[in-house]
């Protein structure tokens, strides 16, 4: 596969009278099977589809359509194969990097929130099987009934469904000790591009019958197939957990302080996240008493959790103790109450959605092996300090797995135009700083047609090819989820 041709973001190429025939058949074809409520177009597409929630990305689409189950799933993908229509899978339409958005017209976003039934739960064997479009949120309500979870928590968690979860492997706070979501997905329930359904849930922790082809998907952020069910690995819910709020001199003292924690309380270790000072007041835009317990260059949020009543508290107090004995830390809280507990999280949830609030602003999502993460901080924001100087610097995120999302807030009183312009600039030095470190400028967000460009232009040719012929023999229109992930070849949609 030429590499040239999958170089760059999505073709701006203009359809002929064929192709928009073949597309007003398809729709009628799609409305007359699953009836117009199922089928939105024009001004019933409201903007949840279609925009971001970043809101950095307008897409547009034909139609969307809405099937309610595996099969109707099935027939909707058959049909837009024949008519050689592309497919735009989406979730809870949470990413951050334009999967679920196309520029074109030309596609069909197949919702997959109607598919919402969590099929099965089985204590004993502790998986449960759930359709895509199962909301995060409620799988754990439903499971903390059975003293189970699914050890993924992010803070979308109330509208992110699992459908896209899997198929972008998502992180979150947890992964220092429960790793990513493709670490939990022990099979999958998938739709391939022809509309055939392949399925290699069969409940089993060992099944050593050749390799699953289907774990593809995991992270293929729907370019292989849409997945339409997962059956995921469970954890017993725990009955005890301690959180502390840490303050640090900086980065590379927050580093010593997990490894410390990391050393002393490893197998409890649930959450260990950092925080810029500067991070602190966006939190507040989304509510004025989200106020930290005191002020410090670097704030560090450590939780430990476990199904077994342990004292976790006396064996985080006494880390701790050592901790600022030895000027690791400079100060520490540790919550008394579940509810000091959840306010100290809704700081590092808060400072999210702030961004968001104030405006548009550089966003990244890059990782370094942990060791060099206070590298990376000090590099950034002397990067930016030096050729962006009226940009504010955040640096936040996950310590523990050496994920940092490194944002830039531009001015005010910058137009969004202009501040635009000079992001893209921004972002192009956040991701050759962080390669400069060996490091990945997709740490948990993956591709989406964003990075497309980069993936395309910094992963090796061999690479690249390789997963453009996987995707040739999953999706040999390559009508799944087109310029997603791989930029499209010519001639294909």
């Amino acid at each position: 596969m030429n590499r040239s041709i999958l170089f760059g973001m999505e073709s701006d190429r203009t359809f002929g009278i064929d192709t928009v025939t073949a597309s007003n058949t398809l729709l009628r074809k799609l409305e007359q099977e699953f009836g117009s409520t199922a089928v939105l177009k024009g001004s019933t597409v409201s903007g949840s589809f279609i925009e971001d929630w970043s809101r950095d990305r307008i897409g547009r689409c034909l139609a969307v359509v809405r099937p309610k189950t595996v099969q109707e799933v099935s027939r909707v993908v058959s049909l837009c194969n024949q008519a050689g229509v592309g497919i735009i899978p989406q979730g809870g339409h949470t990413g951050l990097v334009g999967g679920a958005q196309r520029l074109q017209a030309d596609c069909i976003i197949l919702s997959l929130s109607l598919l919402s039934t969590i099929r099965e739960i089985d204590p004993d064997n502790m998986t449960t099987t759930v359709e895509a479009g199962v909301v995060l949120q409620h799988l754990q309500s439903t499971l903390s009934d059975q003293n189970l979870e699914f050890p993924v928590s992010i803070g979308a968690q109330g509208t992110a469904q699992i459908g896209g979860l899997v198929s972008t492997n998502a992180g979150g706070v947890q992964v220092v000790r429960h790793g990513m979501t493709g670490t939990h997905v022990q099979g999958l329930e998938m739709v391939l591009a022809d509309g055939r359904i392949l399925s290699s849930m069969s409940g089993l922790y060992k099944d050593n019958r050749g390799p699953d082809p289907l774990r593809i998907a995991i992270g293929g952020e729907g370019a292989f197939g849409i997945v339409t069910a997962a059956c995921l690995r469970l954890t017993p819910r725990p009955t005890c957990s301690v959180t502390a709020y840490v303050g640090c001199a900086d980065f590379k003292a927050a580093l010593a302080l997990f490894r410390d924690v990391r050393a002393g309380a490893y197998e409890c270790l649930t959450g260990f996240e950092v925080m810029s000072a500067a991070c602190l007041p966006l939190a507040r835009l989304v509510d004025p008493d989200l106020v930290p317990p005191f002020e410090a260059s670097v704030h560090v949020l450590i939780r430990l959790s476990t199904a077994a009543r342990l004292p976790l508290e006396d064996m985080l107090q006494s880390l701790l103790a050592d901790a600022m004995e030895k000027g690791v830390a400079q100060d520490v809280v540790l919550a008394q109450s579940e509810r000091q507990a959840a306010h100290f999280w809704a700081l590092r949830e808060g400072l999210v959605e702030g961004h968001s609030k104030r405006g548009y602003h550089v966003r990244s999502d890059v990782s370094v092996r942990l060791g060099d993460v206070p590298q990376l901080v000090v590099t950034l924001e002397t990067m930016l300090a030096e050729e962006f100087p009226t940009w504010i610097s955040q640096a936040y995120g996950h310590m523990g797995d050496g994920n940092i999302h490194f944002n830039a807030l531009p001015p005010l009183d910058l137009s969004e135009e202009a501040a635009r312009d000079i992001g893209r600039r921004i972002e192009a030095r956040i991701f050759e700083n962080t390669l400069a470190l060996n490091g990945s400028y997709s740490a948990e967000h993956g591709i989406g047609r964003t990075k497309a460009g980069w993936f395309a232009k910094t992963t090796p040719a061999d690479r690249v090819d390789l997963l453009g012929r996987i995707k040739t023999a999953f999706d040999p229109g390559w009508h799944m989820n087109p310029g997603c992930l791989l930029a499209e070849p010519e001639g294909q949609i």
